[in-house]
């Protein structure tokens, strides 16, 4: 377990939030709105609280994940950019239209924010895959990742239906959940 600042995973974890973050800054002051319900995260704390349990336990396994340089690796990298570029995407969405989104990605994905992040966690465990604990363990976290954000997108859809109403209804028929072709509209 080498804790060597230049080839350990927690540099692409790192890398990752120190894009989404800015990003999401930008994004919520050229929207003029959070992208997050405040009254969701006041309603929910445990939704709050997921998050950040969330977050900070991908990032203290990554710190013990060597990279692994070989052909996977590569994969890997490539999960990793497309899940930036979806998440990415998502944010930059969010940032040009207030209230329901349903354009850009939104148009394939009722979360591609999700969508996303899977993707770049996905991208890491290749990154740094070998049989030593620490990879075992960042390979569960992402397996882990996928019904957290699966109950995470259940707990905002139920919360956004009241708040939306029958334009998020038709949202929800119209639109894959994580990625598709629209339906049309009857």
């Amino acid at each position: 377990m080498d804790l060597g600042i230049n080839n350990n995973l927690w540099i692409f974890y790192v890398l990752a939030y120190a894009i989404a973050f800015p990003l999401r800054t930008w994004a919520n002051a050229k929207r003029g709105e959070p992208i997050e319900d405040p009254e969701l995260l006041s309603e929910r704390k445990i939704v709050l609280v997921a998050a950040l349990t969330w977050i900070l336990s991908g990032f203290v396994i990554s710190l013990f994940v060597p990279l692994s340089l070989g052909s996977l690796f590569y994969v890997g990298v490539l999960f990793y950019l497309l899940g930036i570029i979806i998440a990415g995407g998502a944010l930059y969405s969010l940032a040009n239209n207030r209230g329901l989104v349903t354009s850009g990605f939104y148009r394939y994905s009722r979360n591609p924010n999700y969508v996303g992040w899977t993707s770049v966690i996905f991208g890491m465990s290749l990154m740094g895959w070998s049989t030593s604990l620490p990879s075992i363990l960042f390979l569960i976290y992402f397996f882990v990742t996928i019904p957290y954000f699966h109950w995470t997108v259940l707990v905002e859809e139920d919360y956004l239906v009241n708040k939306h109403g029958e334009s998020y209804r038709e949202f929800l028929d119209l639109t894959p959940r994580y990625f598709g072709f629209p339906r049309v509209s009857p």
